[in-house]
């Protein structure tokens, strides 16, 4: 899923739109154009108009020589600085939308796009899949091993969740040790299948602390959302109790929770 838009991106006119498709030199031509096509008809409806006769040869060269000299250092600087403006503006909202640390989308991106796609759920009919993933004892990591080996282990967790999602998929890590996945369109078979290779990638890590290999595992809490039904705290509850249910089941397994 692409990042919402910046607070800060303003585009009246579609400029940025077409400077990325475009780029720069293309643009500075074109205003150019328009700049030499305003000073003709400007300057042939004033002479027309308010003198009552024709161009001469002369004024029709000065007129359209004129602003093809001078429009294009101004247009390319202007040009220049809002392609600069753009890129700054997409680099600050990757930053506010990444978790520093795991590199994956944080809470704040996270919880956008749910309550999105929980919109387009009740206005549309369709579906997603929510699911909320915890690392097993990773208190006992923490406690055991120190907090940087603890980020170790955050970080090749995430690389099993990017190897689990689709592209369409939405991976983040939402607080210390938890995770979410947001599957659009995403049936209940899915998004087991996905949890299931998530499982398995997270057991499969090799990880040494220490010289002793460390044995890592997650749980994981579904659920499906649907139509009208579809409600970000609903969804969120259900997951939750979904995840604890694992949990409490042995934990290193999936447990799903349906709407009522």
């Amino acid at each position: 899923m692409d990042a919402p838009p910046s607070p800060l991106h303003v585009d009246r006119f579609g400029l940025h739109a077409a400077l990325r498709r475009f780029g720069l030199w293309p643009m500075v031509l074109a205003l150019t154009a328009l700049s030499v096509c305003a000073s003709a008809a400007i300057v042939a409806a004033v002479t027309s108009w308010g003198f009552g006769s024709g161009m001469t040869p002369h004024a029709w060269t000065v007129t359209l020589l004129a602003p093809a000299l001078i429009a294009p250092l101004p247009s390319a600087l202007t040009l220049h600085l809002v392609q600069r403006l753009d890129r700054l503006q997409e680099t600050l909202n990757e930053v506010i939308h990444v978790d520093e640390l795991t590199a994956l989308r944080n809470r704040r991106y996270f919880m956008q796009a749910l309550q999105r796609e929980v919109e387009r759920a009740r206005r549309d009919g369709s579906r997603f899949a929510l699911a909320l993933v915890d690392v097993d004892n990773f208190k006992d990591i923490n406690d055991g091993y120190g907090h940087p080996a603890g980020d170790m282990v955050l970080r090749h967790i995430a690389d099993a969740c990017r190897q689990a999602v689709r592209e369409t998929d939405v991976a983040a890590r939402i607080g210390g040790e938890e995770f979410a996945f947001l599957f659009p369109d995403g049936t209940a078979d899915l998004a087991r299948e996905i949890g299931t290779r998530l499982l398995a990638g997270v057991r499969e890590l090799e990880l040494r602390l220490q010289g002793a290999r460390l044995k890592l595992s997650v749980s994981v809490g579904l659920t499906i959302m649907q139509g009208s039904q579809a409600e970000l705290t609903q969804a969120l509850r259900l997951a939750d109790q979904a995840l604890y249910a694992a949990k409490a089941a042995g934990k290193d397994r999936l447990e799903m929770a349906a709407p009522a």
